[in-house]
């Protein structure tokens, strides 16, 4: 019994493997032309599922985009007014894209492409293995030269954020894209070998709460110091996202910065906010103490919440205090990002002082499970 079993969740392991997912490339480019390179192997073109042509290794096509159709150019001649075209490849094989007006980026993706049209532009989404997508994230996240039990946690949040988010991007087409909405993808890692190995040793694991669902698994550059609550970011508490000291990231390269700007920009900043702000209607007897772990207060009839100020000032937190000089406001702060969930500097730290890469996730994730993402409906019918 206990021999079926096994084959059973080793079949049901490979088939999890094996699962695609579509990724949206240059995410937030608006272009109309891209050209298509084979970088191995060789790919059978199909326009609206017929094919029309076999593309080889070194050979190029070239991809454009009109009144909400794709043509595609290859050895001089153009097939068009598709649908869709995909290249769909046999064997090992990957490609690059170049999209016109911009630079040559050395990406190399593998599995398969889809080119659509979508809002009056060209759309380019890469279907890949999600273990090949996570070992790419790994690399365009954390950079290379880290130790690989840090991978590890990145490989498994990564994971476990990609499962979560899947119909994020639906309405366009696609599950996720490539920018910093989801999560950073430049494709296969091109200059750190242990990004496909930690993507390989944690292959299938993903993060759980209490209820074996997946959790969100937010992570940033830099805490400062300490994490913070989901609420204090988000609309909602997580059970699971819970702010706690941390003594790892504090003399890491983004535990602190700075950034002037001059009193003209500051005092225009302040004078639109407080004409924006309908301070007639606000409520003067709040809680000054309270509003201040959310808000940035200048007095009684103006706050402005730190996430805005952040986003709109460009800073790198939100935790960070204001010296006014004679030319310019000096901001002051800890930290590089939003501050909810996995510090990765602080994470990085840990992993060079040999903590495992489960102790990590536990460490800054509060009460969760780590289990293959097959054996999710197992352990929901055992809770």
């Amino acid at each position: 019994m206990r021999s079926l079993l096994f084959t059973f969740f080793s079949f049901l392991s490979i088939s999890a493997s094996a699962e695609p997912i579509l990724i949206g490339l240059h995410y937030g480019s608006e272009y109309l032309r891209a050209t298509i390179t084979v970088s191995s192997g060789n790919y059978y073109v199909t326009c609206s599922d017929d094919t029309i042509f076999e593309i080889q290794q070194g050979q190029s096509a070239d991809i454009t985009a009109a009144s909400g159709k794709v043509n595609v150019f290859f050895e001089g001649k153009n097939y068009a007014s598709c649908q869709r075209i995909e290249f769909t490849g046999t064997g090992d094989n990957s490609f690059k894209v170049l999209p016109a007006g911009q630079k040559p980026s050395g990406r190399i993706y593998t599995g398969e492409l889809i080119a659509f049209g979508y809002n009056g532009r060209l759309q380019l989404a890469n279907r890949v293995d999600i273990e090949e997508y996570v070992s790419g994230v790994i690399e365009a996240e954390s950079g290379k030269g880290n130790e690989l039990e840090y991978y590890k946690v990145q490989a498994v949040i990564s994971r476990t954020y990609a499962l979560n988010n899947k119909v994020r991007h639906q309405a366009e087409g696609f599950e996720l894209c490539d920018a910093t909405h989801c999560q950073v993808y430049h494709g296969r890692p091109r200059s750190e070998p242990m990004a496909a190995v930690a993507a390989e040793t944690t292959r299938d694991l993903v993060i759980v709460d209490h209820d074996i669902n997946l959790i969100t698994a937010a992570f940033h550059s830099n805490c400062g110091g300490k994490t913070i609550n989901a609420e204090d970011v988000w609309s909602k508490p997580m059970s699971y996202l819970v702010g706690r000291p941390d003594t790892f990231c504090v003399d890491m390269p983004h535990s602190n910065w700075e950034k002037t700007i001059p009193c003209d920009k500051w005092n225009n900043y302040i004078r639109n906010k407080r004409n924006s702000s309908g301070e007639a209607s606000l409520d003067h007897d709040f809680d000054l103490y309270k509003r201040q772990k959310l808000m940035y207060c200048v007095d009684s009839s103006l706050c402005i919440p730190l996430r805005t100020m952040r986003e709109e000032l460009k800073l790198k937190s939100t935790t960070f205090t204001i010296d006014h000089l004679p030319e310019e406001v000096k901001f002051m702060g800890q930290g590089f990002g939003h501050g909810v969930g996995l510090c990765q500097e602080g994470a990085m730290r840990m992993a060079i002082l040999d903590y495992c890469y489960e102790d990590i996730i536990h460490f800054y994730y509060k009460d969760v499970h780590l289990i293959p993402r097959y054996m999710m409906w197992f352990f929901r019918e055992e809770n």
